[in-house]
């Protein structure tokens, strides 16, 4: 079990990297995240997301809210 510290960081990180990628606010950015299911996925998954580089999961999270109906 990892910290909720550690896992709650990298969400955060994770947003910003997403929010960065899509010109859009952290606030938006998490918005988005939050209504297609994506900030649980990686609270559900950080175990493996942490291992992988920033642009690969901000990508992974973009084609998630996709599959989910999002239209980034």
């Amino acid at each position: 079990m990892y910290p909720i510290k550690d896992i709650a960081e990298y969400i955060v990180a994770l947003i910003a990297a997403f929010a960065r990628r899509f010109s859009m606010t952290e606030t938006e950015a998490y918005q988005y995240l939050h209504r297609y299911g994506a900030i649980s996925v990686a609270h559900e998954y950080y175990d493996v997301m942490h291992t992988q580089s920033f642009n690969d999961m901000v990508e992974s999270m973009a084609s998630y809210c996709r599959r989910k109906g999002g239209q980034l």
